[in-house]
């Protein structure tokens, strides 16, 4: 029953409210409990070994009235609380009960209180319902249990009063009492909303993780079968492997892809992925009957979270086991070319939220789909081209045409997405400053947190976007660069700087060497920031906390011992990491790859061993190259308990030229 409004009850709860940040108070009371269930081990050893010394003392120092009797009620006291640390020791209670046992363990105190008062009949073992009042204020997290044992304890001083002989101090002690009390529910309440407000905030953080590594599958996805479509142009071989490719990311339990037949009457799945289908999926009639000819005819996204309640559901077009189904046209401006369907075998298994995500999937599709069918045309022309060589000139122009607009296609797909990524996370980034602003304005202190936290993952969201783009411009060959005198060392000082916060709380150790008579580079100055960025969070995220980090660096001659003209620098970038494997030394250059086991539900960028995108060494090796130098690691192996480290060497030029002619610099 809700309490009225102006009781005290409604008000206690009015104190204890909090912005629970949608999350339903069933399920915050689930974690409540969760989280009390581990610590009640602990509170029950503890106050068994307390009863134990109790009776020990009460046997050796004390010798108070009835000292027998109370002893005895103290290790019968002990014996059940070890006996429930034992049985939730074994898990063998449910959560639901933590409160009811958190109760039980108070009950036993109180009651040898209550025990030991009347035994002895001293007015001043009554302030141990003082210590009782502000004990139970810090266990308990339910008003209820902390109201019922206030009140218990009330009666039990009103029962010594009434029982105990007269005494001068029973004012002193009603008002002890009173007092504590008053501390007590301070205290209660203040604990319960800062542990209510935790454990709000960390079921949050969990929801807003799991999102990310949504956002993070879909990327990686997105990314996967871009690769598959710049690698593979023949459409029976490219369709199949990006259907299982999808059904396998995002563990579906099937994937199809509807085009439509030779008379355009019907749809034909020309490829799928999933189990209880049979090899040949029968044609799907384009029409208002059955959902993938729906979305074939109106064109737009469909999202079905239980296909047995609607009407247009046909079984003959799904698994078994299909409970949910997202449907998504694949079109290239007005044209329409069919349907990418994902059949889940788990109702609602598709947010209505995460549709641009997939659909953006639909697109990569609709891309190779068209590059297949260019590819085809290029291949059928080529067939006829070895016949008719001499006749046919003006179309193998044409046709050399067409393979560098698909060749062009290939090349800026990701770039595109990346692109496409940007729109929205503007206007993310713009949304977010104008909470921040706001938050700060109004000192709304938990908004404030919540718009950082936000910022904070647009921000990451921004540099993966950077730095994808940063790769599509070095596999085109596009890198803008604007070649200036750069101070190496002063450089690198200012990228470190700029990255202090980044690593913070991880104890390690940075230095930047003095490289006495280091001369200056000519090279693009935001490219190698780029370049020493990417080299010390890579060496930041593979040295364990309180590892060091070293940046140093010396002029490189055309002897290679000191002597010689001046024809470049190398700079050297090592750690006190895991290292790396003799035979992945030439493979950590390579996009996407990383070494040992990362931990993949980890996002972030300075993490010991955190994911990541896999991209970072490969950017700085195209900015490096682009910059006519060399780059190459050397590490004595991966070790994660001996930790060798690696040293990462990257040699440039002094000067830039079209064509130069120093050949290769020696360190």
């Amino acid at each position: 029953m809700k309490p009225s409004v102006g009781s005290k009850r409604y008000y206690l709860s009015d104190l204890l409210s909090l912005d629970s940040y949608g999350i339903p108070d069933d399920q915050v009371q689930a974690a409540i409990n969760h989280s009390l269930m581990k610590y009640l081990p602990f509170m029950y050893g503890v106050v068994g070994f307390f009863f134990v010394a109790y009776a020990v003392l009460q046997l050796t120092v004390l010798r108070e009235t009835q000292a027998a009797l109370m002893a005895a009620v103290a290790l019968g006291s002990a014996a059940l609380m070890f006996v429930v640390v034992v049985i939730l020791r074994r898990g063998a209670l449910p959560d639901t009960w933590a409160e009811p046992l958190t109760a039980f363990g108070a009950a036993l105190v109180l009651a040898s209180i209550v025990l030991r008062a009347q035994l002895t009949m001293n007015p001043n073992q009554v302030a141990n319902l003082a210590l009782f009042l502000f004990a139970i204020a810090i266990i308990f997290v339910s008003p209820f249990w902390y109201g019922l044992f206030s009140l218990l304890t009330l009666g039990a001083l009103l029962l010594a009063i009434f029982t105990f002989p007269p005494s001068p101090d029973w004012p002193y002690f009603v008002v002890v009492t009173l007092a504590a009390m008053a501390t007590g529910l301070l205290a209660h309440v203040v604990r319960v909303r800062a542990y209510r407000h935790t454990v709000i905030l960390r079921i949050v953080e969990r929801d807003q993780r799991q999102a990310l590594q949504m956002l993070t599958l879909q990327l990686h996805t997105a990314v996967a079968v871009g690769q598959r479509i710049t690698s593979i142009l023949d459409q029976e071989a490219l369709l199949p492997q990006v259907a299982e490719l999808i059904r396998q990311q995002y563990q579906v339990c099937y994937v199809g892809l509807f085009l439509p037949d030779g008379r355009g009457e019907g749809l034909t799945a020309v490829a799928h992925s999933g189990m209880y289908m049979d090899a040949q999926a029968p044609p799907v009639q384009v029409g208002r009957h059955g959902l993938v000819g729906w979305v074939m005819q109106h064109r737009r996204p469909l999202r079905v979270d239980n296909v047995l309640q609607d009407s247009r559901f046909k079984p003959e077009e799904a698994t078994p086991r299909t409970q949910s189904q997202l449907l998504l046209p694949l079109k290239i401006g007005d044209q329409m070319w069919g349907v990418l369907d994902l059949q889940s075998n788990r109702s609602a298994a598709f947010a209505e939220e995460e549709i641009p995500a997939y659909q953006l999937l639909a697109d990569q599709v609709v891309i190779a789909l068209e590059n297949a069918r260019l590819y085809g045309e290029v291949k059928q022309f080529n067939q006829e081209l070895e016949q008719k060589v001499t006749e046919r000139t003006q179309a193998l122009q044409a046709a050399y045409a067409r393979l560098e607009r698909l060749d062009k296609t290939k090349a800026d797909f990701i770039t595109i997405a990346s692109h496409e990524l940007r729109t929205p996370l503007t206007i993310v980034n713009f949304n977010t400053q104008m909470i921040l602003e706001a938050a700060r304005d109004e000192e709304h202190g938990e908004y404030l947190k919540w718009a950082q936290g936000i910022n904070r993952g647009v921000q990451r969201m921004e540099e993966v976007v950077e730095n994808i783009l940063d790769v599509a411009k070095i596999d085109s060959r596009a890198l803008d660069l604007f070649m200036s005198p750069l101070n190496m060392r002063f450089l690198i000082q200012q990228v470190v700087r700029r990255l202090e916060r980044e690593w913070a709380g991880r104890q390690l150790v940075i230095s930047v060497a003095e490289m006495p008579g280091l001369p200056e580079v000519e090279a693009d100055a935001e490219a190698m920031e780029k370049l020493f960025t990417h080299l010390l969070m890579n060496a930041v995220k593979y040295t364990p906390d309180g590892g060091f980090i070293r940046v140093d660096g010396r002029a490189a001659t055309t002897s290679g011992n000191g002597s010689g003209e001046v024809i470049g620098v190398e700079l050297i970038v090592s750690d006190t990491g895991i290292g790396i494997a003799p035979d992945v030394q030439e493979l950590v250059f390579e996009k996407f790859f990383q070494t040992g086991k990362v931990n993949q539900h980890s996002s972030g960028k300075t993490t010991f061993k955190g994911g990541g995108s896999g991209i970072g060494l490969a950017i700085a090796r195209g900015i490096v190259e682009a910059h006519n130098g060399r780059i190459w690691v050397e590490s004595a192996g991966y070790d994660e308990t001996e930790c060798p480290g690696s040293a990462f060497h990257v040699m440039l030029p002094i000067r830039q030229s079209a064509h130069p002619d120093h050949g290769e610099i020696s360190a």
